[in-house]
This record gives structure tokens, sequence and C-alpha cells, in this order.
């Protein structure tokens, strides 16, 4: 395993300028944008803008980036997105600024120039651009189960060898293409410049480091991010072993053979039953966690490899230990994910109640009703 130099310092970006959240998916996305929506008015008065009404900035870098939105019914981005968040972020223009949204990281080089040239104002304001990473032994299953949510019906043994099959190039979010002939490194370095880049490694014993890093980035208080912790279906828990069986079976049906719409799986399966189970239960350790079959174990290691090579050759800045990437983890065996003989009574109870919720027009935990 390469070993890592030790993580340069984080300074604050300047005054006034946009620091830009690309991604990965899974890697605490949830967790940041969580806290910065509902921190608002504090961020404000700390010198910090965290713009829009919704908890991420989904519709309007999609429209920059070149991005599809799959659960609208006509998935086209809108320009008006992106103008009503840069009005925003004009009326602020001496605050720092924090843009998120954990899909950016799949576009192409010319969307990433896009959004780097339209939040720059063509180059009069500062962009810098943060991406976050983890080891591919645990990002990729825990993609996998992020996309049952969105009606994947592959099991996790046919979708590890498919997205592991070439390393450098994993296919298991779409950040790692080289569509345009450019790794992602090498596409947003070129958007950007290598100096505008910040890559934060996820470890599992330094737990607090992704908000720690973005609070010295801001430039705001110390654990001001951390006051507002995600709770219910904001804190994106990762689905147990047995919740993943049963949503992925759904999908089967659902999708596969009864050919549901997208947009009626997302009311009913992920904002209905995920929902509900993510929000309302805390999964027993009998029902097992996703891991990464053995087969698979030496092809996350090769492909974190080269992944930390090429953070290595860009010569971004790094926070954290880049060997964290190839380091192997604790694997399943060889046998493939397969869906248990039973399930806890509460587990299908919930699992119920959150379709039954949304198939009568009201919000998962039913609480309130559905807008029309």
């Amino acid at each position: 395993m390469t070993s890592s130099p030790a993580s340069t310092p984080t300074e604050p970006v300047p005054a006034g300028a946009r620091l830009l959240h690309i991604g990965l998916p899974k890697t605490g996305s949830t967790a940041l944008q969580y806290a910065a929506s509902r921190l608002k008015k504090k961020l404000r008065e700390e010198g910090v803008i965290y713009p829009g009404r919704g908890e991420n900035h989904h519709k309007a870098t999609s429209w920059l980036a070149g991005l599809k939105v799959g659960y609208l019914s006509d998935p086209t981005p809108q320009e008006q997105w992106w103008l009503n968040l840069k009005k925003e972020l004009d009326h602020h223009a001496a605050r720092r600024a924090l843009v998120s949204f954990e899909m950016i990281c799949t576009t192409n080089l010319d969307g990433a120039r896009r959004t780097v040239d339209a939040l720059g104002d063509g180059g009069r304001v500062p962009v810098h651009v943060t991406l976050v990473l983890r080891n591919f032994g645990t990002f990729v299953p825990s993609y996998w189960q992020e996309s049952l949510k969105r009606g994947n019906t592959e099991s996790l043994d046919t979708y590890l060898r498919r997205v592991l099959k070439d390393p450098a190039t994993v296919e298991a979010s779409g950040a790692f293409h080289r569509r345009d002939g450019y790794g992602l490194l090498e596409r947003w370095s070129a958007a950007v410049g290598p100096e505008n880049i910040t890559v934060i490694v996820l470890e599992k014993d330094r737990p607090t480091r992704l908000l720690d890093t973005f609070e010295s980035m801001l430039d705001l208080p110390e654990g001001i991010l951390h006051s507002e912790p995600p709770v219910g279906a904001g804190a994106n828990r990762s689905m147990s072993a047995a919740e993943a069986a049963l949503v992925h079976r759904l999908n089967q049906q659902v999708i596969g053979e009864w050919q549901a719409s997208s947009r009626e799986h997302r009311n009913l399966v992920h904002n209905g039953v995920v929902g509900r189970l993510l929000s309302s239960r805390e999964p027993a350790e009998s029902e097992g966690r996703l891991r990464i079959p053995d087969w698979a174990a030496q092809s996350c290691v090769e492909a974190g490899k080269l992944l930390a090579d090429s953070v290595r050759s860009t010569g971004v800045r790094v926070v954290g230990d880049l060997a964290e990437l190839e380091r192997p983890v604790p694997t399943a065996g060889d046998a493939a994910l397969g869906a248990p003989d039973s399930v806890p009574f509460d587990f299908a109870v919930q699992a119920l109640l959150g379709m039954f919720a949304r198939s009568t027009g009201w919000t998962a935990d039913h609480t309130r009703p559905l807008a029309r």
C-alpha cells in the first residue's frame, strides 16, 4: 500500500469566494446539507450564505452541469433554477457561499467548466471545489443500496461485477467515467485548476473530519455545523442487508415485472417504504451489514490505489490519508447477497405503513398531507 504525505492544513477560502461541493455521493453529503440548510440564518451572521430554499442545490447545479433531474416528469433542467440561485448569490457577493450537490461530480469536462464559469461569474469571483472520497470497499456496496431507492433491479453481486470490471473507471456513481478522455480529478483540475481543489478523505477513526473541514474552509466557528445533526429520514442512514434485500425484491417486481414508472416507484417505494424504514427504526445486528464478497476485495483495492495515485498526480490539496482509499475492508465471504427467510415483524409493519401513507396522500410518517 502506498504511503501518503501528511494532510495540508485547511485555510479559509477568500471572503466572497464560492465553495462548490461536488460529491462523491454516499460520503456524508446529507449531514453537511442538512446542517447548512437549517443554519442559514446563523451562517449568514458568520459571513456565509447557503442559498436557496431546499436542502441542497440539485436543480440549479443540474442546469449548469447538464444533468437530468430524473424524479421529475420532465427531467430537463431549467435555466430559471440557476438564475434564482444566482440572484441570491449576487445579492450577498461579499460573503463566502457554499453550493452543494453530490452528483455534480458525474458531469463531463464541458459541464465542469460551465459550472465553474457560471459560479465564478466569468472569472470575476473565486471558486474553490471540494470533493469527498472514501474507501472503495465500503463505497461501492453503499452506493448499490442507494441505487435501490431509484429502482435498481440488479443484485449486489451482478452490480459489483459490472461496476468493478475496470478498476480505472469504476462505474458505480458515474463520477469515474472517461467519456471525455479525462479522469475525475483531471477533469476538475482542467476546469478550475488543481490549486483550487480540496480532496477530503473520510476515515472511520476521524468521524468529525468532514464538517470540521468545511467549518475551516468557510471560516466558521468550531462546532457550528455539528450543532444540527440530522435526525429521522434526514440522517440518511444506510440500509441493513435485510432492508436492502426487501427493497431489491420490490424493485424486481414493480419495476422489472410490472413496469411501474419511476415516478410511481419514487412515491411508493423510495419515499414510502424506504422513507418509513429509515426514519422509524434502527435495524438489529441480526439483519446484517452490506459488505463486498471476497472476490471483489482486490478489485476495490486496485481501484482505490488508482484513485489515490490520480489525486497525488494532480497536486490538489488533500485533507486526510490517501492510503485509506486502498485499505482492505472486511468482506461478506464469497456468497452473493441473498434474501433472508424472514424479517422482523416491526420491519414488515413499518414498510407497509410507509407505502399505505404515501398511497393515500400523506407523508410516510403520516404527519401531514402531501402538497398537491
